[in-house]
């Protein structure tokens, strides 16, 4: 795994990426995140969204909760969910 580790990172700093919104370093950890998080939320290269049981199981996650924790909404993701709701005037 330090070898992936290391190949990502500096293939990452090569690249310009930088540190992820929360501050994590770019490496393997942060891809498996937007792996999960895009097939989440049907954005990147997911066509449409995936059903999260379906992520857990092609992440290799025994546990929902380890999903949910790679996946958990931003505020963007939640300001863009409630835009959409139709309001009564």
């Amino acid at each position: 795994m330090r070898a992936a580790n290391t190949v990502v990172t500096t293939l990452g700093a090569a690249a310009g990426i930088g540190p992820a919104d929360d501050g994590e370093s770019f490496g393997p950890h942060v891809l498996r995140h937007t792996f999960g998080t895009d097939r989440v939320r049907g954005r990147g290269d997911a066509t449409a969204p995936v059903d999260v049981v379906l992520v857990a199981e092609l992440m290799g996650h025994a546990d929902l909760k380890t999903t949910r924790r790679y996946t958990l909404p931003s505020e963007a993701d939640k300001t863009r969910a409630l835009e959409v709701l139709t309001i009564d005037r």
